[in-house]
């Protein structure tokens, strides 16, 4: 697995094993970064991968997104 900086991995366990289930990554948008440009950036810098991300606001700005990432 990849480091994560910000952001977390998600086990299940059964009998002391743990299986990686997802990864959830915290993004920052670059400076001046619009919702287009962020989010086409995050869209082509997780191409390979399965998933999904949400983009949090604040003051009508990108703040922060959250990439969630499938096993």
């Amino acid at each position: 697995m990849k480091p994560v900086q910000y952001g977390r991995r998600t086990f299940s366990f059964t009998r002391g094993v743990a299986v990686h289930k997802s990864t959830s990554i915290i993004e920052k948008p670059m400076l001046g970064e619009d919702e287009k440009a962020f989010t086409e950036r995050l869209a082509k810098k997780y191409h390979s991968q399965q998933g999904i991300f949400e983009i949090v606001f604040k003051k009508g700005r990108p703040d922060y997104a959250i990439v969630y990432l499938s096993e």
